[in-house]
């Protein structure tokens, strides 16, 4: 376990953009059979802000437990 909670939140933040693009790829490729396109705003924002509140509540928030 990363002690370090932001470096835990980063790793976090870009592994989820790699997996949402990476399942984007697959959906654009053998689904629906088009071409992959990269797009800045749907391809990187839209992850980072869901990682990022994702993320926010798994590894940032302090725990009132």
């Amino acid at each position: 376990m990363i002690k370090n909670k932001y470096a835990a939140f980063t790793i976090y933040m870009i592994v989820a953009l790699a997996v949402w693009n990476l399942l984007d790829y697959l959906y654009s490729t053998f689904i629906t059979h088009s071409g992959y396109r990269f797009g800045a705003g749907i391809d990187l924002g839209l992850p980072v802000v869901v990682g990022g509140v994702v993320g926010y509540f798994l590894f940032l928030r302090k725990n009132d437990d």
